[in-house]
């Protein structure tokens, strides 16, 4: 069996280890993470801090996913992502066996899809995104790279989210609106306008409260 390695041990990890447990492509030999009170995740060994990675890629793990959920940090992500790739590692794509997905819809490599998601005809999601518990993204949608739906967001038709945004909990997007690159949209937010580039919008219908 494949072996692989996670990046991270807080509670994103944990939905990672179910997701990969119940598809049984991979053997996790463990779990890098630099709280070094922790032992153990779901039963995975903690192994150490990322600096062993490059160790466990010479001693034959192929493959390694990123387990940083948001708390961390969007960039956080972004910033492992591109390490792991750079030491030599592939990086799956983890579908849980309880999520829709349409045959003509594409995912890119570090993705992760959890249960109850739903992504419609010729969606497109780049690489490094979570698409959340229960979410939905609908036809024709294209969400960018190291973008984060949240649990019961919902993209409606044609809409694009571009890349390291963040899409709370809840919201909602309408048909044909487009998300800019580095944007927060708030928990239960209903957007209704484009919002651009390096923004924070919140609140019903979403208006800008914050420019970066």
């Amino acid at each position: 069996m494949k072996k692989i390695v996670l990046i991270g041990g807080g509670g994103h990890s944990k939905v990672i280890i179910d997701i990969i447990k119940s598809n049984n492509d991979f053997e996790i030999v463990g779990i890098t993470e630099k709280n070094s009170m922790l032992k153990k995740i779901n039963g995975i060994p903690i192994l150490g801090d990322d600096s062993i990675l490059d160790k466990l890629f010479n001693q034959g793990v192929e493959y390694a996913f990123i387990c940083i959920g948001i708390s961390k940090g969007i960039n956080l992500r972004n910033t492992l992502y591109n390490k792991v790739k750079k030491i030599g590692f592939k990086i799956p794509t983890l579908i849980h066996r309880q999520a829709i997905i349409s045959p003509y819809a594409k995912i890119g490599q570090g993705s992760c899809v959890m249960a109850g998601a739903i992504i419609n005809s010729h969606a497109q999601i780049g690489e490094n995104s979570v698409i959340n518990t229960g979410s939905i993204i609908e036809h024709d949608c294209i969400v960018g790279n190291n973008t984060f739906i949240s649990p019961g967001a919902i993209l409606a038709g044609n809409v694009t989210v571009k890349d390291n945004s963040f899409i709370g909990i809840g919201s909602k997007i309408i048909e044909g609106k487009t998300i800019g690159n580095n944007v927060t949209i708030g928990a239960g937010a209903v957007v209704i306008d484009d919002i651009p580039d390096y923004c924070t919008a919140v609140g019903v219908p979403a208006k800008v409260i914050k420019k970066e």
